[in-house]
């Protein structure tokens, strides 16, 4: 596989992340931010074993088959919920033939996974040089959200309360975190000093996490009890030009955000596919998207914030390096 940019991996892993926080559901508040934000930086303490991995000029492959099909199969579960997000998010954003039950959920998964098919069999490289510009794209949209959210906003939304702890939302943060997934496989193809990469990730998470709930809280704090999906309804209320509404500009973001963070999923899925079943050589991006999109419709459409997400976060950070250790005492002895 291709080895990419440092400001490509962090586009790829930001344009998920930012996907997750539009589909983000039930009110948020300023606590939401901070327990997000801590959530962050446990995940890059846990992450650290790996980037320690990865630092002694070794790959994923020297921690074995076992951690590559931990990780494979935590791919295919998570892009699965990713697919899940999509269809949950028709109830605010019209999706042509969503409301058609399990005939439309399966025609978008249809239209989005010949999109990503194309996507991920360009590679990798072609993945990050794409990202990186729809990135740029984005963070222009967000930032004239941003703004208008801060000229028209009432600043006293931020003092309202009402909502879930801290230990909630810390839960929650850290259970939308299935990124780690494809953050440990494609820092492994990252040019650079693996810490400096992840490090440059992290803090652009943190970064983007606080400052797209504290937006979303400024515009849509006064009606955050009659509002399923808080950020994509702030997106839509905050209208920063006098006569042209913003909606068809956040459904294009939207739309490319899901398209590049599935297709994220499916390409280190299919590289982690052809590794530990080399048998496979044709067809692996549809094979894994058949996968996601199965899990997707197992999951209902629902988003749960369960304490079981959040451990296997954890977890699957810190299993490829546990087997990189314990090969690499096995192999000493």
């Amino acid at each position: 596989m291709n080895q990419i940019t440092k400001s490509q991996f962090i586009s790829l892993l930001l344009i998920e992340d930012l996907f997750v926080l539009f589909c983000l559901t039930e009110k948020i508040t300023v606590i939401t931010a901070v327990g997000f934000a801590v959530g962050i930086i446990l995940q890059f303490l846990l992450a650290v074993p790996l980037i320690k991995v990865y630092s002694r000029k070794k790959s994923l492959k020297d921690c074995g088959k076992t951690a590559e099909s931990a990780i494979l199969i935590y791919l295919v579960i998570w892009g699965g919920m990713l697919f899940s997000m999509l269809w949950n998010t028709h109830e605010i954003i019209y999706i042509p033939y969503e409301n058609n039950g399990f005939f439309g959920k399966f025609i978008v998964a249809f239209l989005i996974g010949i999109v990503c098919v194309y996507i991920s069999s360009s590679g990798i490289k072609a993945l990050g040089r794409s990202a990186l510009i729809a990135m740029v794209i984005g963070a222009l949209c967000l930032i004239v959200v941003i703004v208008s959210a801060l000229i028209q906003s009432d600043m006293s939304n931020l003092k309202k309360s009402g909502g879930a702890g801290f230990l909630y939302e810390f839960n929650r943060g850290f259970a939308l975190s299935g990124g780690a997934g494809s953050f440990i496989v494609i820092l492994g193809f990252t040019k650079g000093n693996p810490m400096s990469n992840a490090i440059g990730y992290f803090v652009g998470k943190i970064v983007l996490t606080i400052t797209v709930i504290l937006t979303g809280v400024l515009v849509s704090g006064g009606i955050m009890e009659i509002t399923d999906f808080p950020i994509a309804t702030s997106a839509q209320l905050s209208q920063p030009f006098p006569v042209q509404r913003i909606d068809s500009l956040f459904l294009i973001v939207f739309s490319v955000c899901a398209v590049y963070s599935i297709a994220l999923q499916a390409s280190m899925a299919q590289y982690l596919l052809g590794e530990t079943v080399p048998v496979i050589k044709k067809y692996k991006s549809a094979i894994v998207l058949i996968l996601m999109a199965t899990s997707g419709f197992l999951f209902g459409g629902n988003i749960h914030y369960s304490v079981i997400y959040s451990i296997s976060v954890a977890m699957i950070l810190l299993f490829a390096p546990i087997c990189y250790f314990f090969r690499r005492n096995f192999n000493h002895g």
